[in-house]
């Protein structure tokens, strides 16, 4: 555990140096740099289907300059328990005026006080393609490769924004299914790789409501599930079904 636990710390540190380090590309062009600065409090923590950890607190960095954007996030469980995740993330978009954009990006995770120690980290690369609205809705495609775990995730999603006209805020409205294919679920583990397939769905809604210039209150409702995932060979978590969470926190943008 205490291994485990400095491992989990060095790669926050690592991920606050490279924000730190981050900061003077806004010197680059005359406009000012767009950070973004996200805490929330979530009462569970699901990834594409599976739950990772119960209450959890997160937290949120990210840099935007133009089409270019660098971020690390980290959750830290309320539970000694339960898993740690920390990541970074790399990417780079093309919009264009019909609305639609191409994202290419890059996120490596650090894992601490997974069940077995049997994961430490995940390094995926990802191609998102947002289509045009649609009579209101916004379709959009992924695909992603882990390079470590040798994973291939394909999800297809749909977005809807609904104007809360009376209360001057919007209800956004989010749904999506995957399918995750992987030949190395445990790197970690001792013996044969773990080879296993699976599919997710969820939805969520939430409700940004804007205070002052730079801050945004952020409550919102979500449910996801999985099916056919092996609890021995699949992505490490929790085999609950009819995930049913929460989360409310608080985003500044300067």
């Amino acid at each position: 555990m205490a291994s485990g636990f400095m491992s989990f710390t060095s790669s926050v540190s690592f991920l606050l140096r490279a924000t730190i380090w981050v900061m003077p590309l806004g010197l680059w062009a005359d406009e000012s740099p767009a950070w973004q600065v996200d805490t929330r409090y979530a009462s569970q923590v699901i990834f594409r289907g599976i739950k990772q950890a119960g209450p959890s607190a997160q937290s949120e960095v990210k840099f935007i300059r133009e089409n270019f954007s660098a971020g690390w996030q980290a959750s830290q469980p309320l539970a000694r328990s339960d898993t740690r995740m920390a990541n970074m993330s790399l990417a780079h978009v093309w919009p264009s005026a019909s609305g639609a954009k191409v994202e290419v990006s890059m996120v490596n995770r650090w894992f601490s006080a997974v069940p077995g120690n049997e994961v430490r980290g995940a390094l995926e690369l990802g191609l998102d393609v947002k289509l045009f609205p649609i009579q209101g809705f916004s379709p959009r495609l992924s695909y992603s490769h882990d390079v470590r775990l040798r994973a291939d995730t394909a999800q297809v999603g749909v977005a809807r924004s609904i104007a809360l006209t009376r209360f001057g805020a919007f209800l956004e409205l989010n749904g999506l299914v995957g399918w995750s294919d992987g030949d190395n679920w445990r790197p970690e583990a001792t013996g044969l790789r773990r080879h296993d397939s699976y599919s997710y769905w969820g939805g969520s809604a939430e409700v940004p409501y804007r205070i002052g210039l730079h801050t945004t209150i952020i409550v919102g409702v979500h449910y996801a599930d999985a099916m056919g995932r092996s609890a021995s060979n699949g992505p490490f978590g929790r085999a609950d079904q009819h995930n049913l969470w929460i989360t409310c926190g608080v985003n500044l943008d300067f």
